[in-house]
Parts: C-alpha cells; structure tokens; sequence
C-alpha cells in the first residue's frame, strides 16, 4: 500500500516533466518570472495608453505563449494583451502550412515614436497530434518586418514588409488582437454593432473599412482602418482548450487583415482612443 502510496505522485511528476519535454508551458512561464529578459520598448499613446513591443515570446500567456506578438496595448500600467497576438503579428499560409514566428528583433527610433520588429517565420502551427508539439520549429520563410509609427496621439501607423521572405506565401494574416476579457463590444463603420459571446466558432468576415472593439468598464476602444474591400476577419475567443499536453487559455478579441499572395509593403491603421 505505501508503495502505492508512491506511484501516483511518481507517475504524475513523470508525465509533466514528458510533457514539458516535449511542449514546454509552466518552464517557459516560470523562466519568464525568474529571468523577466530585456525591458519592453514602449512608445506612449497619450490619456495613459501606450504600446509595447518584446523581444522575445512575451507576454506568456495561454495556448500562444511561446510565438511573438505584436504590439501589446497598454493602460496605465496594465497589459490589455492576454492571450491575444498584439498589433500588427503575421501569420503566414505556404503549401497548406501555418508559418508563425519564435524568433524576432526589434529596435527603436531615438525620438521613441516609432518600431521596427523583425519577425522570423520559422515555427509550423500543426494540427494537435499526441506526444508532438503544437508548434514546431522549422527552417525561416525569411522574415516579415512590422514598422510601427505613431502618426499622432492614439495613432498608429502600421507597415508590413514582405520582401524578406524567400518564398511567396498563398496567404497572409495580419493579426490585430488584445485580450477578450475586457473587449466584449464589436462595431464598425457599416453601422454593425454588438456584443461577442464568450466563444466564437470562428473568424466571421467584415467589409467594414473601420473595425473596433470596445472595452467599457476601462473605457477604451481600438479600431483597425483599411481601404474599403479590403478583406479582414473579426472575432472574440475566450474558453479552455483541453489537448493531450494539459489545459490550455484562450483569450483574445479583434482583427486579422487577410492578404492574398503578399508581395512588397501592405499599410494600414491601429487607432486607440480613451472614451469619456
């Protein structure tokens, strides 16, 4: 029976040490708590807002915790993130894969107005497979490289270089996400305006030139513009995921732009705004 007593606790410890083997989380986490890594670059927005750009795979969170993000809303002090890929974050599709980034640079302009990140497409977002890790590293695509310019306060103008990579994509998505929990309000400049559940099947499309998301308990509201037709996706998720390697969150809200066959420098524009 003591013996028993053993085996439980020996059989757990050894499965969460296979599976950090295999799909890093709570090392990743932890490591981020004991070694936070280099200070954030930051360009103020005005009425306490403000935008933050990580090296490295921060901020940990959720299902995403080990792929780059973009820009990182922030509101006095507090990251409006969470498991939400930032502003400005590319997702590429070539020959039927999902290609993310693990690997990025980023610099910024001396009068802290503008950043330049970096991102080295060399991660496959697959399929869930058991004992395989969700996201695999591969050889870089090249690099997709995001300017991002405050044009004047809560204005952000947005840049992102394809002609780094080596290869010509079917597809790209510039994702455009901060945190579900507290951006629960949709509206756009169709006139469409309504509240996303908690979960959301999947991207629904919108030809609204002018896409936003309202968070009204922290009063503050972001919209991503684009030429009218062009092609773009809305969304909320929140819920857990549960796959062989543990429970994982999701935890995002916004806007993906889709790009057919991308070549040269697409633009467009991230406004946030503090409502009275």
């Amino acid at each position: 029976m003591r013996r028993l007593l053993w085996v439980v606790p020996a059989l757990l410890v050894g499965w969460f040490a296979l599976t950090e083997a295999i799909e890093p989380r709570w090392l990743v986490w932890l490591g981020g708590i004991l070694n936070p890594g280099p200070t954030p670059l930051s360009m103020d927005l005005g009425n306490g807002l403000a935008v933050q750009a990580y090296k490295d795979t921060r901020p940990h969170v959720g299902k995403i915790m080990t792929v780059q993000k973009g820009l990182v809303l922030v509101q006095d002090g507090d990251e409006l993130v969470e498991e939400g890929y930032g502003f400005g974050a590319p997702i590429l599709i070539y020959q039927s894969q999902q290609y993310l980034s693990q690997h990025a640079e980023v610099e910024q302009s001396p009068d802290r107005r503008q950043i330049v990140k970096r991102f080295q497409m060399d991660t496959i977002d697959t399929w869930t497979e058991f004992l395989r890790p969700k996201y695999r590293p591969t050889p870089s695509l090249g690099t997709v490289v995001f300017t991002y310019t405050v044009a004047s306060p809560g204005v952000l103008e947005v840049a992102a270089d394809f002609t780094g990579l080596r290869v010509e994509p079917e597809l790209a998505y510039l994702s455009n996400e901060q945190g579900a929990i507290p951006f629960t309000l949709y509206s756009d400049s169709a006139g469409d305006q309504r509240y996303f559940a908690d979960y959301v099947d999947q991207w629904q499309p919108a030809s609204a030139p002018r896409t936003c998301f309202t968070a009204e308990k922290r009063r503050v509201r972001f919209c991503v513009e684009t030429e009218p037709g062009q092609a773009k996706y809305v969304g909320r998720e929140r819920y857990i995921q549960y796959r062989w390697a543990g429970v994982f969150w999701l935890s995002w809200a916004g806007t993906d732009i889709e790009l057919t066959r991308p070549r040269g420098v697409y633009r467009y524009r991230v406004v946030t705004e503090v409502l009275q």
